[in-house]
């Protein structure tokens, strides 16, 4: 039964009985005829004798009013179902279209509303806005590394001991796709690391004294900016590949040992202020004001007759405060040095919005127990390859 019928059969047998109580089961000392004008019998109910009743009695007129009940619930119940098909007919009737012709109560309507249109701002044909850790998507780097003893390092002590060094290059993609390897080397594991793709999955050993140059097998690896893990709170590169075999020359006591090979670099990006270095002039300025005002100051004090006069004092005391804020000057310009690399420093991407430090360092993974080392390998240095091609 459906909801519509199983809520009307319910109202229609509540709305019978409780006609049939109010009406026909009054127990006054009236009699009071129940005329059913649904059916063609007719229920007369006396009322009860002045007399006292039996029980038998009373059972006997209970038994009536109960079957009498159950006849009205049933005819009840046959005429919310056909009124339950009725209505299951004009539901199933499609309904019919809307006539659009004007009729004279809706002249006086405004008129209907001009369809509201959205623009498809994807099929734009402007660059995408980068953000400043997405400035190398999509850009492709030749990278050379350069495999020896290093300061600091903690190699073995016989590792490159002769001097010599491994020359290695490789060509890298770095692409805007999601790296779902997780690596200690980056910040998060993997969080904003991203997949670095290995130009035919090889890399190049240049020649020796006693070898030509060799190819090895890599995998690909990854990369990721950091922000503020460099010197002075500068920002960071870090990448790295896969060896499938140690990396050496016969003969020789410098050697990449197997697995992935990490580097890292200062990450610069010039994306507002064109590639100028404003906070490292605009403190190059102020030195040159001070350093003017001082040399004026220090001429006025020569010229003085008595220069420990009061004059002279105040110029003294002048001079000196002028020469400690060129101190605090000249820390600020160290600090604009870091953070604002001279352009000969660094190497830049094609668009010429980041530019990388043309040095970098090499690591590789040393697991001793629970401690996890990195040991200095060597350097590397980069050139955008596609900047190589023109």
């Amino acid at each position: 039964m459906t909801p519509i019928r199983s809520m009307l059969s319910f109202l229609g047998g509540t709305v019978v009985l409780s006609q049939l109580f109010l009406s026909g089961h009054s127990f006054s000392n009236t009699k009071q005829p129940t005329q059913r004008t649904s059916s063609s019998r007719v229920l007369m109910h006396m009322a009860p004798p002045s007399r006292t009743m039996s029980v038998a009695e009373i059972e006997a007129e209970s038994e009536q009013l109960r079957i009498e009940i159950e006849e009205l619930r049933k005819e009840a119940l046959s005429r919310l179902e056909a009124l339950s098909e009725q209505l299951g007919v004009v539901e199933a009737e499609s309904p019919k279209p809307l006539s659009t012709t004007q009729t004279g109560d809706d002249k006086d309507l405004l008129p209907a509303p001009m369809p509201i249109t959205f623009t498809d701002t994807t099929t734009s044909n402007k660059k995408a806005t980068k953000g400043i850790a997405n400035l190398l998507d999509q850009t492709t780097w030749k990278i050379s590394l350069s495999i020896g003893r290093e300061p600091g390092t903690w190699m073995p002590k016989d590792w490159g001991k002769s001097g010599q060094r491994l020359n290695l290059s490789f060509t890298a993609d770095f692409t805007p796709s999601q790296l779902f390897d997780r690596d200690d080397f980056f910040r998060g594991g993997y969080t904003n690391a991203k997949i670095l793709n290995v130009e035919s999955n090889q890399i190049t050993l240049g020649p020796s004294l006693s070898e030509g140059q060799r190819s090895y097998k890599v995998k690909n690896g990854g990369w990721q900016v950091t922000r503020g893990d460099g010197p002075m709170g500068t920002d960071l590169l870090r990448f790295f590949i896969e060896v499938d075999e140690e990396i050496t020359h016969a003969g020789s006591d410098v050697y990449i040992p197997k697995g992935r090979i990490y580097c890292s670099c200062g990450y610069f990006p010039f994306m507002n202020n064109g590639g100028k270095d404003g906070m490292k002039d605009a403190v190059k300025d102020e030195i040159k004001k001070i350093e003017g005002e001082i040399m004026q100051l220090q001429k006025k004090k020569d010229e003085m007759k008595n220069p420990f006069n009061l004059d002279g004092i105040k110029i003294s005391s002048d001079i000196f405060k002028l020469k400690q804020d060129l101190d605090q000057l000249n820390q600020r310009l160290s600090f604009a040095m870091v953070r604002q690399p001279d352009k000969q420093l660094l190497r830049y991407s094609p668009d010429g919005d980041v530019g990388l430090t043309k040095e970098g360092g090499v690591c590789c993974e040393v697991k001793k127990g629970p401690v996890v080392e990195y040991h200095i390998l060597g350097r590397f240095g980069v050139v955008s390859a596609q900047k190589e091609e023109k």
